[in-house]
């Protein structure tokens, strides 16, 4: 009966833990990677000069660089302005810069070296953060707290081949580590009963990425680009469960779990073109459509979260204008729409969050020498919809607003 009984309460516990914000692309462009593709909206699949940015978005660009060597580096500082049950009004998001603490991220960094019709490059990129530490909601009779955490680096090799004057083909492979931290607590008094709840989850995934890009020189000055990142490749995963539920009453329980851990990042086609005319001007337009992806975090029915990515298509567009032979303006703007489905308006079974959002970018790129240059800048992301949260030991769909504000600060040198 003992057995029973604790299986019964940890199995309810599970299920009325908050669903919480989940990362791993739920918007795919909330951290743009590179310093000129990020001041042009991330519009980088037909364009070369980013040696980060290119093997991400299409490696085949790799053998268009200038030079024999091209090394970047990009920092993030980053502002993030969640808020849960009300409304946070666009409009008002530049009044919000100074609220929170900053949070630095080495965004992207690469090296290319270019030998006869090949190019070969080094990269590593930080394409994805989510984090929150605070209430989700307090009253007189209820509270909830979260601290959450969800952050992906990867690394890999890129290598490129100019097939003829015309086109130009690559390949990028990335080894990808992600690592998930969540801690739950809910607080519910009821006829002088006072219960807490707690769920405290982690889990770390590895997964191999690969990126197959296609670049073709059309007339003049325009290119037109193609790449397709394929469903990734699980390597290795682990994860840690522990909840805890203690009440006045004297009903109390624990439980926790070590469980293999799973997910998946869903694949990505992506077509662009651009104009880019050295020293004058350069346009960008891009289009990515991000496929289906299922899995279940933890390999277990009731300890898991069910995660399901919708098919959907983000659009971003950029343009660079050289106001001096040594400075150049770039400016953009991208959708970041979320990957998930829409929250049901009566919740019962945890759902991750839903919020559609756009962005707009701009830095300038310093040339200091001809060989070094510099990029200050920065990009915005923002904007509405809901959540699943635990309020008073039930399920409730909630108001939730997000605005991300980045500052970039990025280095560049050619040989």
């Amino acid at each position: 009966m003992t057995k029973v009984f604790a299986r019964r309460w940890t199995t309810i516990l599970l299920t009325l833990v908050p669903c919480t914000s989940l990362a791993g692309f739920s918007n795919y462009n909330s951290i743009l990677v590179g310093h000129r593709a990020a001041g042009m909206g991330g519009a980088y699949t037909a364009l070369s000069q980013d040696t980060a940015a290119s093997s991400y978005y299409n490696p085949a660009n790799l053998t268009l660089m200038n030079g024999n060597t091209l090394s970047a580096s990009v920092t993030l500082f980053n502002k993030y302005d969640t808020v849960f049950g009300k409304e946070n009004e666009f409009d008002q998001a530049p009044l919000r810069v100074n609220r929170g603490t900053i949070t630095p991220i080495p965004s992207s960094g690469g090296t290319v070296y270019t030998f006869g019709n090949f190019a070969f490059g080094i990269s590593i990129i930080y394409p994805d953060l989510d984090q929150f530490n605070g209430e989700i909601r307090s009253t007189s009779t209820t509270s909830s707290y979260l601290n959450l955490k969800d952050s992906s680096l990867w690394i890999g090799g890129s290598l490129s081949l100019r097939g003829n004057q015309h086109n130009s083909f690559g390949l990028t492979m990335y080894y990808t580590s992600r690592d998930f931290s969540r801690s739950v607590t809910d607080k519910t008094e009821s006829g002088g009963v006072t219960t807490i709840t707690n769920e405290e989850k982690t889990f770390s995934q590895n997964s191999l990425v690969y990126i197959l890009g296609w670049t073709r020189k059309l007339k003049g000055h325009w290119k037109l680009g193609i790449s397709y990142r394929p469903i990734s490749l699980p390597i290795s995963g682990e994860g840690a469960l522990f909840t805890s539920t203690i009440s006045t009453s004297g009903t109390n329980n624990s439980q926790s779990y070590d469980l293999q851990a799973n997910t998946l990042i869903p694949e990505r086609f992506a077509v662009g073109i651009g104009f880019e005319k050295s020293g004058h001007s350069t346009f960008a337009f891009d289009l990515h459509y991000y496929g289906k992806a299922e899995y279940r975090d933890l390999k277990d029915e009731v300890a898991g979260d069910f995660i399901r990515h919708e098919p959907i298509v983000n659009g971003s567009i950029g343009y660079e204008y050289w106001l001096r032979h040594w400075v150049s303006l770039r400016v953009g703007a991208f959708t970041n729409f979320s990957s998930h489905a829409q929250i049901d308006d009566n919740p019962t079974i945890r759902q991750p969050d839903h919020i559609d959002m756009w962005g707009f970018s701009t830095n300038l790129g310093i040339y200091t020498t001809k060989q070094s240059s510099v990029t200050l800048g920065g990009y915005y992301s923002g904007g509405k919809g809901w959540s699943v949260q635990q309020v008073g030991q039930s399920l409730e769909k909630i108001q939730k607003s997000n605005q991300i504000f980045s500052f970039l600060v990025g280095t560049s040198y050619q040989f």
